[in-house]
C-alpha cells in the first residue's frame, strides 16, 4: 500500500477537509482503492482542484465514492475515463469482471433538490437524466448509468422515468428528442439500446433496474456482484 499521508496531502493541499476525512477512510479500508487513487493520483488531483464550487466537489466525490464501491469486489478491476484518454466522450469507469466481462459505468449525482419531491416529480425528472445520459453509452458494450443519490429514490421511480422515455420514443414524439440533441424519436431508441440497466443507491446497497430493450444484457452474475457492492 502507497504511503497514505503524502497521498492525502498531495491531493487535497489542505482544502476539503470532510472529503479528504471521507477519503482517508476508503483509502485505509481497502489497499484496492488505494491503488487505484496512485494510479490515478494525478486526474483525482486535478478534478479536486478545479471543481468551481461545492456542487461540483460532490460530483467529483459521487464518482470516487463508486470507485470505492467497485473496488471493494475483488472480481471488479475498473479504469479511470478510458474513453476520455483516448479523446473520446464516453462513460467515467471501464470496469472488467473476473478478468474477461468487461462493462462500463457512466456515474450522475442526483442533488437533494432532484430528489426530493413526490414520485411523479422524480420520476419526471429522471426522464431528462435518463435522456442526457444515454449519449454517452458506447454500442457494443454493457453500460450502466450509476445514479448517486442525495435523497430518497423509490424502487418505482427508475422503472416509470424508463416507461415514460419508452412511451415517448414509440408515439414518435421527436420534438422531445431533437430538443435534447437527437435527431429523431429513433434516433433515441437507437442510443437507448445501448443502455444496459441503472444502478441507483442513496443509503445501503445498490438498487438495479435492467432495461428490457437493450442489446447488450449484464450477466445476472455481475448484476448480483453489484447489488452486493457497500463500504
Amino acid at each position: 500500500m502507497p504511503a497514505l499521508d503524502p497521498l492525502l496531502d498531495d491531493l487535497f493541499a489542505g482544502r476539503h477537509g470532510a472529503l479528504r476525512a471521507e477519503f482517508d477512510g476508503w483509502l485505509r479500508g481497502s489497499r484496492r482503492f488505494a491503488a487505484f487513487a496512485e494510479t490515478y493520483r494525478g486526474k483525482i488531483r486535478a478534478k479536486l482542484r478545479h471543481a468551481q464550487d461545492a456542487d461540483g466537489l460532490r460530483d467529483v466525490r459521487a464518482e470516487l465514492e463508486v470507485a470505492a464501491l467497485l473496488l471493494g469486489e475483488e472480481r471488479f478491476a475498473i479504469e479511470y475515463e478510458k474513453y476520455a484518454a483516448a479523446k473520446q466522450r464516453g462513460p467515467d469507469f471501464t470496469v472488467t469482471f473476473k478478468t474477461h466481462t468487461p462493462f462500463n459505468v457512466e456515474v450522475r449525482r442526483l442533488r437533494a433538490a432532484e430528489t426530493d419531491a413526490d414520485p411523479e416529480a422524480r420520476a419526471a425528472r429522471l426522464v431528462y437524466v435518463l435522456v442526457d445520459k444515454v449519449k454517452q453509452m458506447p454500442p457494443s458494450f454493457v453500460n450502466l448509468l450509476w445514479l448517486s443519490a442525495e435523497g430518497q429514490i423509490a424502487e418505482a421511480d427508475v422503472p416509470a422515468a424508463a416507461t415514460t422515455l419508452r412511451q415517448l420514443a414509440e408515439r414518435k414524439a421527436d420534438d422531445f428528442f431533437t430538443r435534447r440533441g437527437y435527431e429523431s424519436a429513433a434516433d433515441f431508441l437507437r442510443a437507448y439500446g445501448r443502455l444496459s440497466g441503472v444502478v441507483w443507491r442513496w443509503t445501503g446497497q445498490p438498487a438495479v433496474w435492467l432495461n428490457p430493450i437493450t442489446r447488450h444484457k449484464a450477466p445476472p452474475e455481475l448484476v448480483a456482484a453489484i447489488r452486493r457492492l457497500s463500504i
